[in-house]
């Protein structure tokens, strides 16, 4: 059986943006819906720094994750690229789900 993965994208976001970002999200997940191995997925803003917004991804197996990043449909995130918070030494993480109640 293969292990769930979680995807983390952290992004930098100005203050005046954030709207346009999240629709651009909402557009770009309208995409996504059918995706094979993608259960789901959300966008979190920060309520500490207004500029953090984070996307996480939830995984049947890295195998389907692995299957999207290499395929065409991948490309539609590319509106979401330059929000990528760059500053990070990662501004994106794969962890594999241990456990989960």
């Amino acid at each position: 059986m293969s292990e769930q993965v979680r995807v983390i994208l952290w992004y930098r976001v100005p203050k005046e943006e954030t709207q346009s970002l999240a629709e651009t999200y909402r557009q770009v997940s309208e995409q996504l819906v059918g995706t094979p191995g993608m259960l789901s997925n959300e966008l979190l803003h920060s309520q500490v720094d207004e500029t953090t917004m984070m996307v996480t991804s939830h995984w049947e197996s890295y195998q389907h994750l692995q299957e999207w990043v290499h395929s065409s449909s991948h490309r539609s995130t590319s509106p979401l690229r330059p929000y990528l918070d760059t500053a990070r030494e990662q501004p994106y993480e794969t962890f594999t789900v241990l456990s989960a109640f």
